[in-house]
């Protein structure tokens, strides 16, 4: 269906058509094109398929379009057959060129004091080969790619790089960030308790570990969307950079990471190539893994025990398209029948039952929770989270989020209406510099005026006057719980045959689960989901293939 957005944008380029004596006859091919590039981008398509060859023609002779044989800056790019808005053409162009050039040897020291940081920074440890490749490969060369699933141990191999980094160069200024400010918090969290419980014979600069941030705010975007001025910027002033939930980058994100890498610096992307891609354009992480380039591992073997070890072999019987049969024997327990939102909100009550405890003396009491109760509550609240694919309908975020806080105030003694009770868990819409939050922190109300967020090691309160736009957050949609892990997932999956039953949203939601998943839907509904994966239009690929063919010719990649 085409948006009120699409059909303002064609119109506009049909005005634009017409003031530079465009033909008459073309404007009906230019307004649709307009209308299916743009909507396409919304869903997170690079680009569109020309339609036919009068399609084609009517494109090429608009001057509201740019093309091979005619070069200058408009909306719409017109190349080898695919439209593209003019931004995103921009940026798949300049990553393809940049991954190209930065998948290129780049060794920090001789090959002798790489293998001998790389046998330091696992002193102790039983890796597998590949890890010990991710590991060498981000010392040897300027360009690293890690792609893993659930417990395949890739936190671990982002440490044992910062471990080997600082081994051959104590004084490198390493940066870590995450696209979202929950996984770069994340991100912080795990490599200073992973790197806090490697032996003592890691290196002294190790203990300046720095706080991770978002790829915004590295790029000093201040929350605003990449675009030319983050892509033409100074290069960064660190000698590594570290993203990890690369698969959330976008197109233009991407992009302008890539262009300001410095010529003496090198960039290490970690993520799940069979995740969900970024909520905006493009598939980045998946097919630059997928591009042929020379720095990409696959961690596959599990480090997961016991309960993990089920996550890990469910998400594999996803990803690997298994059968309606296969699907049922692998989830076996984990499959929940019927389709009551009643049903799963006292599933999920019963799961929150611990958090509930910590809440009921203070609520019974009348008092604010105290800093400990407080921090006890956000634990219990972060160990479970139900995940809906949809957001709206009778099994969605919005449904279930209501029916869970009403739940909450009867059990609190609550008004049936009020916005801001004691235990009301939240998480922000928006990011807000100034309050230091982020899109995607959670946090809890305490005592009806005040909400207290993570920070750091400890909590920050603030006035619920000023807390940035948010909602409830006892379920919350897959694409939201990208970069967030918990001990126990409810996963609310889409009906048969929806467009958001796909692989990558399945596989997405179980392995964000460490130890228990349930799911609620049928093994049929989820096996047709893991068959339908997510096709993305896009050339980066393509591109990255022929920029390497034009560096084998000029003797540039070795």
């Amino acid at each position: 269906m085409t948006t009120r957005l699409a059909r303002s944008f064609a119109d506009a380029l049909v005005r634009l058509h017409d003031s530079q004596d465009g033909a008459r006859s073309d404007r009906d091919a230019l307004a649709r094109a307009a209308e299916r590039v743009w909507d396409a981008a919304h869903e997170g398509h690079v680009c569109v398929r020309v339609a036919n060859d009068a399609e084609a023609l009517a494109l090429a002779r608009s001057p509201a379009l740019s093309t091979e044989t005619r070069a200058a800056v408009a909306p719409l790019v017109l190349d080898a057959a695919r439209i593209y808005l003019y931004r995103l053409h921009r940026a798949e162009t300049r990553l393809a060129l940049a991954a190209s050039s930065l998948d290129a040897p780049g060794p920090v020291a001789s090959p002798q004091a790489i293998a001998q940081a790389v046998t330091v920074a696992y002193a102790g440890a039983d890796p597998d080969e590949a890890q010990r490749r991710a590991v060498r490969l981000a010392l040897e060369r300027r360009l690293s790619l890690i792609s893993g699933g659930p417990g395949s141990g890739k936190t671990t191999t982002l440490a044992r790089i910062v471990i080997a980094l600082a081994e051959i160069a104590p004084e490198a200024r390493v940066a870590i960030a995450a696209p979202t400010g929950k996984a770069a918090a994340r991100l912080s969290q795990s490599l200073a308790a992973e790197i806090g419980a490697m032996p003592a014979q890691r290196a002294p600069g190790v203990t300046r570990l720095p706080v991770g941030m978002t790829v915004h705010a590295l790029l000093g975007l201040r929350g605003q969307p990449a675009g030319e001025r983050a892509e033409v910027g100074a290069p960064l002033p660190w000698d590594a950079v570290i993203v990890d939930e690369a698969s959330m980058l976008d197109i233009e994100l991407a992009s302008a990471l890539a262009l300001r890498i410095g010529p003496g610096s090198r960039l290490v992307l970690a993520g799940d190539m069979d995740q969900l891609a970024s909520v905006e354009a493009g598939a980045v992480f998946a097919e630059l893994c997928a591009a042929g380039l020379q720095c990409v591992t696959r961690l596959e073997r599990n480090y997961r025990q016991r309960e993990g070890a089920q996550i890990v072999a469910l998400a594999a019987a996803v990803r690997d398209a298994a059968g309606a049969e296969a699907i049922a024997a692998a989830f076996g327990s984990t499959l929940r029948s019927g389709d009551d939102p009643a049903a799963i909100v006292a599933s999920a009550l019963e799961a929150y039952e611990g958090a509930f405890a910590a809440l009921r003396p203070a609520a019974q009491a009348g008092a604010p929770l105290d800093t400990g109760a407080s921090t006890t509550l956000l634990e219990r609240y972060e160990s479970h989270r139900v995940l809906c694919a949809l957001r709206d309908g009778p099994r969605g975020v919005v449904a279930i989020n209501a029916m869970i806080a009403a739940a909450v105030r009867r059990r609190i003694g609550a008004a049936a209406h009020a916005q801001w009770y004691p235990g009301r868990l939240v998480m922000v819409l928006r990011n807000d510099r100034d309050a230091r939050l982020f899109n995607g922190d959670v946090g809890v109300c305490v005592d009806g005026e005040s909400v207290v967020f993570p920070d750091g090691g400890g909590l920050r309160r603030m006035p619920v006057l000023v807390v940035p736009s948010c909602e409830d957050a006892w379920a919350i949609t897959v694409h939201k719980s990208q970069g967030s892990e918990f001990d126990s997932v409810a996963f609310v999956a889409a009906p048969q045959g929806h467009a958001l039953a796909t692989r990558e949203l399945v596989y997405t939601a179980v392995t964000r689960a460490r130890r228990a998943l349930s799911v609620w839907g049928s093994a049929q509904a989820i096996a047709a989901a893991a068959s339908t994966r997510v096709t993305r239009e896009g050339r980066l690929a393509e591109r990255i293939a022929g920029a390497r063919a034009a560096r084998r010719s000029s003797g540039a990649e070795r």
